[in-house]
């Protein structure tokens, strides 16, 4: 059972969406649970409306299914080929934006992922679920500070709608590991941009990208991992 959470009065629909996204994203939720609204109305003590519309949120996010008399449930993962073509696309847009980045370097976007580097670095996971939700979301900022800069905002949102750390996520808190060598990897992505080396920065992100799919040993919820 959940633990009851304490909500303040202000901004109601998103604290709510952010208890609930955790929720999924730790796996307190599992996919295709069922998500009423009736009874998370009662446990938040709050009215329907905050939490449809919570709910409606992350429907977009994809982390929620919505469907005709069955109401709201978690959403399942993507299939494994998903994934695949998820990682192949960002290869070839992040790789863009790190040259782009290496060629014309922004200070606060490099900033940027030093702070995220350091908040890893500082509080790394300890085996809990909700560690490494949370070390997905500096990862994300790493990724998306390399997005802003690019100078490309069609490119940067084709990769946000995907919310391919959201997706991340729920396969990271399901499948501990270590994240030092994600660390290295991220370091390696910054020296490149910093350095100013544009092929180097683009080679970093493909070696993360692809390094980062099998350190999950192309596991997947619809089918087990290969031994």
């Amino acid at each position: 059972m959940a633990n009851k959470p304490v909500l303040a009065r202000v901004a109601l629909v998103d604290q709510v969406t952010a208890v609930l996204m955790e929720r999924v994203l730790d796996r307190t939720y599992a996919p295709g649970d069922k998500l009423n609204i009736d009874a998370l109305s009662r446990e938040f003590e709050v009215s329907s409306s905050p939490i449809r519309e919570a709910l409606t949120r992350l429907n977009a996010l994809g982390l929620v299914a919505l469907a005709t008399f069955t109401g709201f449930s978690v959403a399942p993962e993507p299939t494994r080929e998903w994934f695949e073509q998820l990682r192949d696309f960002r290869i070839l847009n992040e790789g863009w934006a790190a040259r782009q980045l290496a060629r014309n370097p922004d200070e606060r976007a490099i900033r940027r992922m030093r702070d995220s580097i350091g908040s890893m670095e500082a509080d790394p996971p300890r085996g809990q679920p909700h560690d490494y939700v949370a070390a997905s979301r500096a990862d994300e900022a790493f990724h998306e500070a390399i997005l802003e800069a690019s100078g490309n905002e069609i490119l940067a949102q084709s990769v946000r709608s995907l919310h391919p750390h959201l997706h991340h996520a729920r396969l990271f808190s399901r499948i501990p590991h270590d994240i030092a060598p994600m660390l290295d990897e991220h370091l390696a992505i910054l020296d490149a941009i910093v350095r100013g080396d544009e092929q180097g920065a683009q080679d970093a992100v493909e070696a993360h990208l692809r390094t980062s799919w099998q350190r999950y040993n192309g596991w997947h919820s619809d089918q087990p991992a290969k031994r």
